[in-house]
């Protein structure tokens, strides 16, 4: 059975699953999905086309679905949607997608902290975290596992790979390489997500292999790094990413920030 705090306004049109705990001053608009489960916090705001998943924690006071912020939006239907045991916390904001049925979405079991702004048409993947106050502009796409430190700002259109990580506090027009470590403005490459990566079970061969490909890359090494991607699945998905780049990759530094 759901619990449903006095205060909350929740319209008759919302699809709400078993199990919802709605809060204080939490306000649901027509055209919204709840999953089993799900928990809103004190002044959350679900507004129409907003797609919440099961067993997410969100609030207090976030907001999802908010008209993107985008001169081509004309009020054609779109959607904000976060899959499975996503938690967002305070005052994190996401935007629907411009583009009739288009989307913004979150990947299931992400953490987004406080404050950080989530814009229309991103792709954020699963079992991310994005830190206090990151900031993504349209269009942004976040690889899965990727970890976004406090502050970090990216360009719309950008794309952060699999497994890469970003200091706070750094900005980036480019593209961040999957498995790389990122930092400064504009955001180069120091290396490989060395913590991330083992935590994720690349280790031996797989990390030694990694570590090849980016000494190929600062070396502009096109044949190695080709070469090593013809035996190394992990090298291969920073291969395809790479080519796929449409607005160019970040470089590499010459020292440790």
């Amino acid at each position: 059975m759901s619990s449903i705090h006095p205060t909350a306004i929740v319209s008759s049109k919302a699809v709400i699953g078993p199990r919802i705990t709605i809060g204080p001053l939490v306000v649901i608009e027509d055209d919204v999905e709840i999953g089993e489960d799900t928990e809103l916090l004190t002044g959350t705001v679900l507004l129409k086309g907003s797609r919440i998943g099961s067993r997410c924690k969100i609030g207090p006071y976030a907001i999802i679905g908010g008209l993107p912020m985008d001169n081509a939006y004309q009020g054609e239907p779109s959607l904000a949607i976060l899959e499975d045991e996503v938690e967002l916390r305070e005052f994190v904001t996401v935007h629907r997608a411009t583009g009739e049925g288009s989307e913004t979405r979150v990947g299931t079991g992400s953490l987004i902290m406080t404050y950080t702004h989530v814009s229309h048409n991103v792709k954020v993947g699963k079992h991310t975290t994005l830190a206090t106050s990151v900031q993504l502009g349209g269009h942004v796409q976040i690889g899965d596992y990727a970890f976004l430190g406090a502050n970090a700002l990216i360009h719309q259109f950008c794309r952060v790979g699999t497994q890469a990580i970003m200091a706070g506090g750094s900005a980036t027009s480019k593209d961040i390489l999957p498995h790389c470590m990122a930092a400064s403005t504009p955001a180069t490459h120091y290396g490989l997500n060395r913590v991330g990566l083992r935590r994720r079970g690349v280790t031996d061969e797989r990390y030694a292999a990694l570590e090849r490909a980016i000494r190929a890359l600062r070396r502009n090494d096109k044949e190695k790094f080709e070469e090593l991607a013809c035996h190394s699945t992990d090298v291969k998905v920073m291969k395809q990413f790479r080519d796929e780049s449409e607005r160019g990759v970040a470089s590499f530094a010459t020292r440790r920030p």
